[in-house]
């Protein structure tokens, strides 16, 4: 995967996604491009697209997580992608800090399972883990 910066002041983001996989750029692109309509609404970018080439233009930090997002989901598009995965991805790249870019916060918390790793997506979901592994009893309210 290479990303290309036309002028250092452009907006523009030039990403060529391989290897190139044409069922997997059918899932990650989605049903009438649905999947890119969900991160251009979600991100605040327009998405251009031939083949495994895609133009990304809008804010440069945005642009940025963009290509991130669809770095990420096409690695995991072996499988058609569902709505909930491209918006519980979002949710995770708009919460994490852009590469390059320190934070104090620190990694998610994991709570070992039986199956697998348990890691927060949102900050009060990584706050509620941190509390888990804090304390000898945490109470959560609200919705399931």
């Amino acid at each position: 995967m290479s990303v290309k910066t036309p002028a250092a002041r452009s907006r523009a983001i030039e990403l060529l996604l391989s290897p190139v996989n044409n069922k997997h750029l059918a899932n990650l692109c989605g049903a009438l491009d649905e999947n890119l309509r969900q991160i251009e609404t979600a991100l605040d970018v327009s998405i251009a697209r031939r083949g495994e080439r895609f133009t990304l233009r809008g804010d440069v930090a945005q642009t940025t997580r963009a290509s991130e997002a669809l770095q990420q989901f096409y690695s995991q598009a072996r499988e058609a992608l569902s709505v909930d995965e491209i918006q519980l991805g979002l949710i995770e790249i708009l919460n994490r800090p852009l590469r390059g870019v320190s934070s104090g916060a620190g990694v998610s918390p994991a709570l070992m399972t039986r199956k697998s790793e348990l890691h927060g997506r949102t900050p009060r979901q990584i706050e509620y883990l941190k509390h888990i592994q804090e304390h000898d009893i945490t109470f959560g309210t609200g919705p399931a």
